[in-house]
């Protein structure tokens, strides 16, 4: 809760990919042909993040926190494509966009989030009447908590929607009937940021302005978002190997 925004954005975007990177080279290089025998601790793993992650984001009243929860979810949600490569050779196209759909969610999120908690308020009541003050800088604040939590247009919709026919077939079907009822416990927590902008009143109405290159990067990584949501077999396409 005290780190800066931007460590934590860096935790949850490129440390995240990193670290995925090394648990690819583990699992697939390192270990061969016993890896299919860490596929059920793994399943375990998943599941466990699944629901302490979503259910302690839904808790929370600190904006960073609650992303910081949700991050977690989104890895088991990467580690769902590395299990099915265990157990069925699946291809890993799907982990790549969905860890290139996640970091610029989560970089459209996390550069709002600096720019509304300047004042040191990083509750969900620092984003009541954002609608009103900065309609741009709300505007793309939606679109980044509907990636992130899976609603149909943006990338992170496709993204999800890749990891479940992944997982079609490996003999998980209890997993995969976990992360469904789980991504509607990330509705919940991610919707919160969207009332909070349209349906509560701010304590003050002066605009809230923003630095042309925080704008820049803002409606770059929402244009992003957009573009992977319209073109997700294309971009899945270019990730085969």
């Amino acid at each position: 809760q005290g780190s800066p925004t931007v460590i934590t954005a860096l935790m949850s975007t490129v440390v995240k990919t990193a670290a995925f990177a090394a648990i690819l080279r583990l699992f697939m290089i390192a270990f061969g042909g016993v890896s299919e025998s860490w596929s059920m601790v793994l399943a375990a793993v998943i599941a466990l993040s699944l629901v302490i992650a979503n259910f302690s984001a839904a808790v929370q009243t600190n904006v960073k926190r609650t992303l910081a929860f949700s991050s977690i979810s989104h890895a088991a949600f990467m580690l769902m494509v590395v299990l099915a490569n265990l157990r069925s050779n699946a291809t890993l196209d799907a982990l790549l966009y969905y860890s290139l759909a996640y970091s610029i969610g989560s970089i459209a999120a996390f550069g709002i989030i600096y720019n509304v908690t300047k004042n040191g308020d990083e509750t969900f009541d620092s984003f009541n009447g954002l609608g009103k003050r900065n309609p741009l800088m709300a505007a793309c604040m939606v679109i980044a908590m509907l990636s992130l939590a899976g609603i149909p247009i943006t990338a992170g919709f496709f993204a999800k929607y890749f990891v479940f026919t992944t997982m079609i077939g490996t003999g998980y079907k209890w997993l995969l009937i976990l992360a469904i009822l789980t991504s509607a416990v990330g509705v919940y927590y991610y919707f919160k940021v969207i009332i909070a902008m349209y349906f509560k009143q701010s304590s003050s109405n002066e605009p809230m302005t923003i630095e042309l290159s925080q704008k820049v990067v803002m409606i770059l990584t929402t244009l992003f978002t957009l573009a992977l949501g319209a073109v997700p077999g294309f971009v899945a396409e270019m990730f085969k190997f």
